[in-house]
């Protein structure tokens, strides 16, 4: 009889472990497409940034008990995937230049020619290292605005900064990025 005893003691316990776990589920799945958003905002590969979504949610779980603490389940859970993605992110392969090449190397053009394919990848490189070497607080703001797509809202609440400041450093960023960018390539003008 003891045990039917414990059963029946048991049952709510297990309902109310179902109904947090269905709570979970219920304000963390609508958020996924965000999280990876923002994970390939960082770490800019498919399978990279949803292995940062399953670490995401697995620290999610654990630490579901404070969910009802959580003002923003969204911000809540984008933070915890930028920190994952950023713990997660590898430095960038450096570039190889034309000359360092091995012999045989072949330039092949798919739709457009060499030449400007070539010079879309450089000026893709040379915004990405750009962007690297911005100070973290305006580059965060910047590839969370511009990749991820996220608003200033969410992005302050990921930071923990007012709005006004991100709108504030994702525009330095830009004027900084846009300097660089032309600093760079009068740089190159003269040098050709």
């Amino acid at each position: 009889m003891k045990a039917d005893e414990t059963e029946i003691a048991a049952q709510p316990v297990l309902a109310a472990a179902a109904d947090a776990d269905s709570a979970w589920e219920a304000v963390v799945w609508p958020q996924a497409r965000l999280l990876y958003r923002v994970a390939y905002s960082v770490l800019r590969h498919p399978q990279d940034a949803e292995d940062a979504v399953q670490e995401t949610l697995q620290r999610a779980w654990k630490y579901r008990h404070r969910l009802d603490q959580v003002e923003d389940p969204a911000a809540w859970l984008a933070r915890i995937a930028f920190r994952v993605a950023v713990a997660r992110r590898v430095k960038p392969a450096t570039l190889v230049a034309i000359e360092d090449l091995p012999e045989g190397f072949e330039l092949r053009a798919h739709g457009a020619a060499a030449d400007e394919t070539l010079a879309r990848s450089q000026m893709k490189a040379m915004a990405t290292q750009l962007i690297q070497h911005l100070p973290a607080k305006l580059r965060q703001p910047l590839v969370l605005s511009t990749v991820a797509e996220l608003s200033a809202r969410q992005i302050g609440a990921m930071l923990g900064i007012p709005e006004a400041s991100v709108r504030t450093r994702c525009l330095r960023a830009r004027r900084l990025l846009r300097e660089k960018l032309e600093a760079a390539l009068r740089g190159r003008g003269g040098q050709a």
